[in-house]
């Protein structure tokens, strides 16, 4: 009966991600071809401002293309999309990148919708504290860790809500404009300019947009930099596997589960690192035959933090942040 009990879990919690699944990108750029360095894998080639002045870099994984913008470099995205959300422009939409900063010493722009900024930037890394925003909607209270790759996405409802989540993880939220104001996108936003100058060094290993503004769970779906992302169905995307799910709920406040799935006979563990790198906990689940498990955890040993749990099974690794906060 416990095992039947098991097993009905696992499926119930699976069956909650997979309503979670996502839409169809509107735009998809992961910078993994060095010759082409801008090709959209869906959508439109972005467009340099400069010429030769954003190289190619390492991402966050092995295989895992990035570029380099460095200061006063943009790229032009033209998305292609209509208006929606009741008005002209792009006003219901949801925008990622996976980036890394190698320092703080000044601010660090992700976008600049123009025209109605006064050439100012509309969503930034701030310079010595890390933290992420704008001062026009609200600044997140957790923060940027230099050398560090993030997974930042940010679903916004002009009229609504703006709302940003790092690795998927809730940072802040305001209430946008009315629609058709400064935060809707515009036509052909820039991607990490700023008028002002206000964009240092960033590396970023993909960029993506959706025509939608996405729910909560969905962001969670997304995982971070390491999620291999098995709900998102693209064109010219081929079908990827990720063994480990998001966990729920995340924040973790004591206990909270990682469903899990095995897809050939073999030994499951887990290891629960910090942000230092240090390990500080191994679990060995044992011998699994192919299905669905859920891992429950319980975080009480933990200091407040943010780690990374790390799933191997038969020289397979996936990884997942997890939140811990009291």
């Amino acid at each position: 009966m416990k095992k039947t009990l098991l097993s009905l879990v696992a499926i119930l919690a699976f069956a909650s991600l997979a309503s979670a699944q996502l839409p169809a990108r509107s735009g998809l750029w992961n910078f993994d071809n060095p010759d082409a360095l801008f090709k959209a894998t869906v959508g439109v080639d972005l467009v340099p401002t400069k010429e030769f002045s954003i190289y190619a870099a390492d991402g966050p994984d092995v295989g895992n293309g990035a570029i380099a913008n460095v200061l006063g470099d943009a790229l032009t995205m033209i998305h292609g999309l209509g208006g929606n959300g009741g008005g002209e422009r792009l006003n219901e939409y949801t925008m990622q990148w996976d980036v890394m900063v190698p320092n703080l010493d000044k601010y660090h722009c992700l976008i600049q919708n123009g025209p109605m900024n006064e050439g100012d930037g509309d969503l930034f890394i701030k310079p010595t504290t890390g933290i992420v925003g704008t001062t026009f909607i609200t600044y997140s209270t957790l923060a940027i860790v230099p050398n560090q790759w993030y997974r930042i996405v940010i679903s916004v409802k002009c009229g609504s809500f703006y709302r940003l989540y790092v690795d998927g993880v809730k940072w802040t939220e305001g209430t946008v404009p009315a629609v058709d104001s400064r935060f809707s996108l515009n036509v052909e936003p820039n991607i990490f300019g700023d008028d002002d100058g206000e964009n240092d060094l960033i590396f970023c290993s993909e960029l993506s947009l959706w025509s939608v503004a996405f729910t909560e769970e969905q962001v969670i779906a997304l995982g971070d930099v390491h999620t291999v992302q098995t709900a998102i169905k693209d064109a010219k995307m081929g079908k990827n596997t990720s063994d480990l799910m998001p966990n729920y709920p995340n924040p973790v406040a004591h206990s909270t589960k990682f469903p899990y799935q095995v897809q050939n006979n073999g030994n499951v563990t887990f290891k629960v690192i910090d942000q230092t790198g240090k390990i500080v906990e191994v679990i060995n689940a044992g011998t699994k035959y192919p299905g669905q498990y859920i891992l429950e955890y319980n975080s009480d040993k933990l200091t407040n933090g943010i780690y990374s749990v790390q799933m191997t099974t038969n020289n397979r690794t996936s990884v997942r942040k997890m939140v811990v906060i009291r």
